[in-house]
């Protein structure tokens, strides 16, 4: 009742407030389901849990989650309570493990259902093992070799004696994270299976209930069939970035358009922007987009990167500002104010796709798409 409650006023207020954005993130049902397929289809006997932390890599953590929902997934991994707490709160069944650091005080106190929480280091657990009074469920994040977070392996029967003497701790799950896994051949990726190989028997001796065992993400998992596990994360490669040793057929997710708001004649030896950076070499005509780097069009795109206006390449002139973005639209035949221009592309061949973007700007694409706003509307469309 309280959900159908919170819904009903939920719409009211859309009706109310609705208006037309003046810039849309369109997220592609077809492609997430289609690249969740391929990594499925590839690493049978091998589940899959999707990666929709940072607001799901840009994409929408709400609207991604209600895609996925109810597909044949082991847990979502998301990195902080708050975004376990969004889930659930807007109705996400999936369970859900939190990879990122929780506090023992707020473990300790969630009442969050089908929630996992990782545990990445010894003292956390001591703390859980002596406070815990109801059910807590974990994953054991094993350091294998990143030296980030985790426990070492010669730490494996401390932590399991802890979790033993403390009936309310469940070990669900036991993980770690591979550093250089989009190395071919890496020494060190090796190194770390093999370390990871060693620990899961131990686990598996001193705690035979453990469900998950879990180490590679998108391009580890292409080291499946040498790894003791039973889950791999998904993270990029679900959004359809091909970050892998190996090319799949991945479709992009997302798309970000605007429109143009105006355009005016720049005569040669004029300048357009800040600090006078650009400086036309003829006439042209210059239009605007309303985003600029806090809309996520990156700044070291300035006189680099382009929109594209009608299925015309319109080059970047100038700086980019913080709202808006000038583009060469000479090209363009009739170009109008109002024309949909479109700032990052899902097509991965195209210049402005988050790949070529990542490039332009000496970056990956995982910042790219992190950096896009999560007030920008995601639309999920049936394909970008």
């Amino acid at each position: 009742m309280l959900g159908f409650a919170r819904k009903l006023l939920r719409l009211l207020r859309k009706k109310r407030f609705a208006y037309t954005p003046l810039i849309e993130i369109r997220i592609g049902k077809g492609a997430l389901l289609h690249n969740l397929k391929v990594f499925q289809e590839q690493k049978k006997g091998v589940a899959v849990a999707p990666v929709l932390k940072s607001n799901a890599y840009g994409h929408g953590l709400v609207e991604v989650a209600r895609i996925l929902d109810g597909e044949d997934l082991p847990f979502f991994c998301v990195d902080s309570y708050f975004e376990a707490l969004i889930l659930r709160n807007e109705g996400i069944r999936t369970p859900i493990l939190i990879i990122g650091y929780t506090p023992a005080g707020t473990i300790l106190k969630s009442r969050l259902a089908d929630v996992a929480f990782g545990i990445i280091g010894v003292q956390d657990l001591r703390s859980l093992a002596s406070l815990a009074r109801a059910p807590v469920a974990i994953h054991l994040k094993v350091d294998t070799g990143m030296h980030r977070h985790g426990i070492a392996p010669s730490e494996i029967e401390d932590a399991c004696m802890l979790i033993r003497a403390n009936k309310h701790i469940v070990l669900e799950g036991v993980y770690s994270h591979l550093a250089d896994a989009d190395t071919p051949n890496s020494a060190h990726a090796a190194a770390q299976i093999a370390e990871w190989n060693k620990t899961v028997p131990r686990v598996r001796a001193k705690a035979p209930s453990v469900r998950f065992f879990h180490l590679a993400a998108t391009t580890g998992s292409f080291y499946a069939q040498k790894i003791d596990a039973n889950v791999m994360r998904l993270g990029i490669g679900l959004y359809g970035i091909n970050v892998s040793l190996e090319k799949l057929d991945l479709r992009a997710a997302l798309e970000m358009r605007t429109r143009i708001t105006s355009i005016h004649t720049l005569r040669a030896g004029e300048s357009v922007g800040y600090n006078a950076a650009f400086k036309a070499p003829r006439d042209m005509r210059i239009a605007t987009i309303p985003a600029g780097y806090a809309e996520g069009v990156d700044r070291r795109l300035s006189s680099k990167g382009s929109i594209v206006v009608r299925g015309a390449s319109c080059p970047v002139v100038g700086r980019v500002s913080m709202n808006i973005t000038s583009i060469d639209a000479s090209n363009v035949a009739d170009v109008h104010i109002g024309d949909e221009a479109v700032v990052i592309s899902s097509n991965a061949a195209d210049a402005n796709s988050v790949e070529h973007i990542a490039k332009l700007c000496d970056t990956i694409a995982y910042e790219i798409l992190v950096h896009i706003p999560a007030h920008l509307r995601r639309v999920v469309v049936e394909s970008t």
